[in-house]
């Protein structure tokens, strides 16, 4: 048995060098106005105080992987334990071989189609174009993708620019994967390609409605619509008010009133320039017929970007953000790179931006310093570039106050994590496996239970809003706590039944196939049967396969150690593990496999990894 199932250090310690100083302690970075002497003349002793001598811990490497990915090992711990946290992201940076979900469904649809050729009309498999399509193929990637931390920047772009399976693109599974796939290729790219790519993506074109966007007609009482206009600002960009860097609002000197970003005069404005913009090919390969102006959406390809139809441009000058006018006579194109261009060099993009960022990746209440030093970064990412998203990644990530134990006990701390990332990290962590090696899980029953799936959102305003507080004591101390917002009554006890019907299933004797709508953990294709649609087949679901599971089945102290460090962070206090370990002892009716995942249950419903601090 290794050390390190057996050892849980205290806290998070710091990983890096930094330059703050403090005056209520020293070390693990804090080195300004200190010297160190040693009698090891072979060692430099101050580098024992500067952080840059110190080794990481494996909680501190499970603290760091929790924020940076959808998932991770008991390996990828030791690697970034060895190796280093800025070497693993540098790594990530730049590691070939994007986990994009379109290439997945093509593999299903082949599924399908050499199902056919095989069995006939006697296939099993029911060929229902719908979302489930793009989250068996999300699963899969989230499963065996390498690139970590795309995928988990990917996942919290899609949270704040949204499409959603809410809505017809139920219908378009191609084009849900499309879109994310945009996101994910765009993760470490630049901001301002995301915006002009979705600005041009006809899912987005279909969800806030600029697809056949027409100009104005004003005898027929025809305008441009104002969806998307009002959108890309309030929620993808610069949001409803001027910031400063820190994110603190400004005020009028006058009034001492906050400054809106934007007035309907705005809005009107800006509509304008998302005019003529269309399908640019037939959604039927076989139709010959040149590609027209206002068919219905899902006649066009909803994979390629949208083509602007010049006699549908609303011409003129138009005067948008901050008085700013883009002139008569250029094209449609120019008139929305012009707009892109003046909306993403606004000064609000930064710190907007950095927010969000900073509650999807590590904490609902970034301090304002955390937030300017996030900004400045994508005003700048020392090179001259503005909107380097995989340099404000970086600058996320290796702040101190993501990494640094002196934030440890601050109220600010922390962040409930999501649903899908319990559930992720689970599947992910305990190395979730099929006999064929396919993991495609449409995760149903789970959204169902608990309230989130990517590319699942309710609104263009995702599940959450970022300045979301749940109740009055997040009031009092001025505090946010966006995940709440999806957390009720309902949610809560039904994701505790969700994990006791996939963990304990056994030990209760009940089918899952019994459960009225019920989608087991794991649906994969088994050939030839999808058993998520065919629920009277054998399920073949995907077991928990790590190794440690079966080691440690019979030693519930070394499986809770275990499962503290590789699922909850080492959050685990001595207290709530002692409670689960004589609980699993005391369920002397289990065999020492229902036991370990009896524990393993009692760790996701537990308080303690619900809350990531």
């Amino acid at each position: 048995m290794k050390s390190y199932l057996l050892t849980i250090f205290i806290f998070l310690a710091p990983f890096i060098s930094i330059s703050q100083e403090y005056d209520d302690y020293i070390g693990a970075g804090h080195a300004i106005g200190v010297s160190a002497i040693s009698s090891d003349i072979q060692s430099n002793p101050i580098n024992s105080v500067n952080g840059e001598g110190y080794e990481l811990d494996i909680q501190g490497s499970s603290k760091f992987l929790a924020h940076s990915t959808l998932g991770y090992t008991i390996e990828d711990i030791e690697n970034i334990t060895e190796n280093g946290i800025e070497s693993w992201i540098d790594e990530q940076l730049t590691l070939e071989g994007e986990s994009l979900t379109l290439p997945t469904i093509e593999k299903i649809y082949t599924a399908y189609f050499a199902c056919m050729d095989e069995y006939g009309i006697g296939c099993p498999l029911v060929f229902n174009l719908d979302a489930r399509y793009f989250r068996y193929s999300w699963s899969h990637n989230m499963r065996y993708g390498q690139d970590l931390l795309r995928q988990r920047v990917a996942m919290a772009l899609s949270e704040i620019v949204v499409i959603s399976d809410k809505s017809m693109l139920n219908q378009s599974p191609h084009a849900l994967a499309n879109f994310y796939d945009l996101l994910t290729r765009n993760a470490f790219g630049n901001y301002k390609d995301i915006l002009t790519e979705t600005t041009l993506h006809p899912a987005m074109g279909f969800y806030l409605s600029h697809i056949n966007n027409p100009k104005s007609f004003p005898e027929f009482n025809i305008r441009p619509d104002e969806n998307y206009a009002r959108e890309i600002m309030q929620l993808f960009s610069i949001g409803l008010y001027e910031l400063n860097q820190d994110g603190s609002r400004k005020t009028d000197p006058d009034t001492g009133l906050w400054v809106p970003t934007y007035d309907n005069d705005d809005i009107q404005g800006l509509a304008k320039v998302f005019t003529g913009l269309s399908g640019s090919k037939w959604a039927d390969d076989n139709n010959t017929s040149p590609v027209e102006f206002g068919r219905p959406y899902n006649n066009y390809s909803l994979i390629d970007p949208m083509a602007m139809y010049p006699f549908w441009h609303e011409p003129g000058e138009k005067t948008i953000l901050g008085n700013y006018t883009i002139p008569d006579g250029q094209t449609g194109m120019e008139d929305i790179n012009d707009a892109i261009d003046h909306i993403f060099n606004h000064d609000n993009v930064g710190p907007f931006l950095a927010i969000r960022l900073i509650q999807r990746l590590v904490k609902s209440n970034p301090s304002p310093q955390y937030i300017s030093r996030v900004a400045g970064v994508f005003a700048d990412n020392g090179n001259g570039v503005r909107g380097d998203l995989g340099a404000m990644t970086k600058a996320i990530l290796l702040d101190d106050e993501a990494l640094d134990c002196y934030w440890s006990t601050d109220i600010r701390n922390g962040m409930l994590r999501t649903p899908i990332l319990r559930l992720t990290q689970m599947l992910k962590g305990l190395k979730a496996e099929a006999p064929n090696g396919i993991f495609w899980n449409s995760a149903t029953y789970f959204e169902n239970q608990a309230g989130q799936h990517p590319m699942g959102s309710p609104t263009v305003f995702n599940f959450y809003q970022p300045d979301y507080v749940p109740d009055s004591d997040f009031a009092y101390e001025n505090l946010v706590g966006p995940e709440f917002q999806i957390l009720n009554s309902s949610t809560s006890s039904n994701y505790v039944n969700y994990m006791m019907l996939a963990l304990l299933a056994d030990y209760f004797n009940v089918r899952f196939q019994d459960i009225p709508n019920y989608n087991p953990i794991i649906n994969i294709l088994n050939e030839p049967s999808f058993i998520e649609w065919v629920p009277d087949n054998e399920a073949y679901a995907a077991v928990l396969s790590d190794p440690y599971l079966l080691e440690l089945a019979a030693n519930p102290e070394e499986w809770i150690d275990y499962l503290d460090i590789t699922i909850a962070n080492g959050l685990l206090s001595d207290q709530t593990k002692e409670r689960i370990i004589d609980s699993m002892k005391k369920t002397d009716i289990l065999d020492p496999m229902s036991g370990a995942l009896y524990g393993l249950f009692l760790v996701m419903i537990n308080p303690e990894f619900v809350i990531m601090k």
